[in-house]
């Protein structure tokens, strides 16, 4: 695979991360953003991207930089997505807040594993170890935001007291995180 290949893997997910770390940002400092669970999973979430963000930025210098056409166009077309990501910070509760970012999360994972096999078939050993390791860092992350979504959820519920919130909450996790057991998938992972 060519350079200007893993220059653009690398550059596209360095602009999604970006756009990401952005809406993470907003969503902090949000007056929305009350909740405890939530907001330790976004300060450590923004931690986690700003030093992948500088990682792969440096890694992107190494392969000779970003052509600037290349990232104007890849900022085009993540746009949408950040502009969803930053938008709901405005307007929506927590719980969406936190969906948004799972599954922005689940596009840099996919975006890892893809940059991950690119490296590889380039013998570009350094760049397959980086992106092992981010997406190493951002799978707890979601992990963890597929745990924590249901109690926010409940806690968001205006109809509930605290007590029977947390009550709602915990049962919807314990459902919830039974459904990713891997007797419920049926397959353990196969490494061949």
């Amino acid at each position: 695979m060519s350079t200007d290949k893993l220059k653009d893997y690398t550059a596209d997910l360095l602009t999604l991360e970006t756009h990401l770390f952005n809406a993470v940002k907003k969503q902090r400092t949000s007056e929305r953003v009350s909740d405890n669970d939530a907001m330790k999973l976004m300060n450590e979430l923004d931690q986690i991207l700003r030093n992948q963000i500088d990682a792969l930025e440096s890694h992107l210098d190494k392969l000779g930089g970003g052509r600037k056409s290349d990232l104007k166009e890849l900022l085009g077309s993540f746009s949408g997505l950040a502009a969803g990501l930053i938008d709901t910070v405005r307007k929506d509760p927590v719980s969406k807040m936190l969906r948004d970012d799972y599954t922005a999360l689940s596009m840099l994972a996919t975006g890892y594993t893809m940059l991950h096999t690119h490296a590889l078939a380039s013998d570009d050993s350094d760049l397959a170890d980086l992106a092992l390791n981010h997406l190493g860092e951002i799978t707890p992350v979601i992990t963890e935001i597929s745990r924590v979504l249901p109690l926010v959820v409940a806690r968001e519920s205006n109809d509930l007291d605290a007590d029977k919130s947390e009550e709602i909450g915990r049962k919807a996790m314990e459902n919830t995180q039974r459904m990713w057991d891997a007797e419920q998938i049926k397959k353990e992972p196969i490494v061949a």
